[in-house]
């Protein structure tokens, strides 16, 4: 357990503190490599996701733990898919300025990225208590996060693949904005988003 503990915090200091040396120190971290460490952070952000956005949906009714249930479904699915995606085309944008192909590294440090979701439900308690609540309130946390979430790739990018700033950033945004016009993902997440609502969501 105690091994668990400082792999799992080597593994957010790597993302969120010290990313230039995300790349050569990730292979030393068991807990990292490991698909356990992925499906975990998704796990986490996925719930905090869904609670946060329930919080904000106020009245609480019998309904809300449906919405709840959905909402972590979806967030769920949307966390295993959407890195891999985002980080497809990241890539694609890097190998055109000649850089060889990191795409394992890449997707590694996109999902474990996910963990900054775990914080959405804490802000939105904090949102709900100076009176900030509402779908827009929610949307407006949620588009929030997605730039915070692009800029941390884009830091990601910048150390796996050696980038300038400026490009880094630059194709981490172009990644972003195709990912999230991606049809499938996108409807997908907006059908289960439908389920999510009926339940008594939003």
């Amino acid at each position: 357990m105690r091994d668990f503990f400082f792999d799992l915090v080597d593994t957010l200091e790597l993302v969120f503190l010290d990313p230039l040396r995300y790349s050569e120190e990730v292979k030393e971290i068991p807990f990292a490599m490991s698909p356990i460490s992925s499906w975990m952070f998704s796990i986490l952000s996925a719930l905090s996701l869904s609670v946060g956005m329930s919080i904000l949906s106020a009245p609480y009714t019998i309904s809300t733990l449906s919405f709840l249930f959905f909402g972590f479904i979806a967030n769920l699915i949307l966390f295993r898919f959407f890195p891999f995606f985002y980080s497809l085309v990241a890539d694609y944008y890097v190998q055109k300025k000649g850089r060889s192909q990191k795409l394992l590294f890449l997707v590694m440090f996109a999902r474990h990225s996910t963990i900054l979701f775990l914080v959405f439900a804490p802000v939105c308690i904090v949102f709900h208590a100076i009176g900030l609540s509402g779908v827009g309130s929610g949307f407006f946390l949620l588009l929030t996060f997605i730039v915070l979430y692009g800029l941390i790739i884009a830091r990601g990018l910048k150390s796996i693949y050696e980038l300038r700033n400026r490009d880094s950033i630059r194709f981490s945004f172009y990644a972003l904005g195709l990912t999230i016009l991606f049809p499938f993902l996108m409807n997908l997440y907006t059908a289960t988003s439908v389920l999510q609502s009926v339940s008594g969501g939003f």
